[in-house]
């Protein structure tokens, strides 16, 4: 675990929605750096927020949502897909398998980079994936390199997504999907609103700001693609079982073990859930083409 400290320093530029956007990579870092251990201690090597159906445990729902990926891009055999934002490495490992598509998950935090090739390795799947260093709104490669990409609730810690897209557009080849799911705002927010539910979910949680789905259409637009279909990832599933886990995993902490990074991880958590349950937060699913 790390050292308050760290933690102290992250809340000091998060405070700010300017220097969020200005400085979000060393916010995206600061955040990760005390966070993953322990998500990955809670949730292993997926972390994202899935559609529940039915009985599903948490990780039947993750990988469900992943393999949805897959199957809805048509990723198969001899196909190159870049995952935007991969984490630990679950999803791409996950979608590789399933597909049999070669996947190459971009990572801005390389700390992250270890775990997903070492998961990756023990799950006998290094030949199917590769895992690189780098930024999302600056991708590290040429032109029409991948014939697919997806992002799975990642582009929400960038500050201009529009560019993120852009570049998802400039590395696609002609005819390639897009596609994934992100973190938005509720269209119409008050300025009440905003302070109340918002600001806080951006403050706990490394995100410079919160777009609306309304935005994301607009942006894939912009960047020259196709918008196939956009709409709220509750409509797959049920989203409730994410916010309940979530108190049920702060609740079982005990209070004398509270260390300041699960004191802050519990306020962030908090926020989410209120601003989920009241509408204010939403998720997006998206499928885009380039001509």
């Amino acid at each position: 675990m790390q050292p308050a400290t760290d933690v102290q320093a992250y809340e000091a530029l998060a405070r700010d929605p300017g220097e969020r956007g200005r400085c979000y990579t060393s916010l995206v870092r600061d955040y990760y750096g005390f966070a993953t251990e322990l998500y990955r201690a809670v949730w292993g090597e997926s972390h994202h927020f899935p559609p529940f159906r039915g009985g599903e445990s948490r990780a039947e729902a993750m990988a469900a949502a992943e393999r949805a990926i897959a199957d809805r891009g048509g990723f198969r055999p001899g196909m190159a897909v870049l995952d935007v934002g991969s984490g630990v490495g679950g999803p791409a490992v996950t979608i590789a398998g399933h597909s049999g598509a070669h996947v190459t998950g971009l990572e801005l935090v390389r700390e992250r980079l270890e775990f997903a090739r070492a998961h990756a390795a023990a799950q006998g799947m290094s030949h199917l994936t590769d895992f690189r260093s780098g930024d999302a709104m600056h991708l590290p490669f040429g032109d029409a390199s991948f014939d697919a990409v997806y992002s799975i609730q990642a582009i929400c810690h960038t500050p201009d997504a529009a560019r993120v897209h852009a570049e998802v557009a400039r590395v696609l080849r002609p005819g390639g999907v897009y596609l994934g799911s992100d973190w938005f705002q509720a269209a119409g927010l008050t300025p009440g609103q905003q302070a109340r539910l918002v600001e806080p979910v951006c403050q706990g949680l490394a995100l410079p700001a919160l777009r609306t789905p309304q935005d994301l259409r607009r942006n894939l637009a912009a960047a020259g693609l196709v918008v196939e279909d956009v709409h709220d990832l509750g409509d797959e599933g049920d989203l409730e079982p994410n916010w309940r886990e979530m108190e049920e995993v702060m609740a079982a902490v005990p209070q004398q073990d509270k260390t300041p990074v699960l004191d802050f991880m519990e306020r962030a958590g908090t926020a989410l859930c209120l601003a989920a349950r009241s509408g204010a937060f939403v998720m997006a699913c998206w499928v885009a083409r380039k001509p």
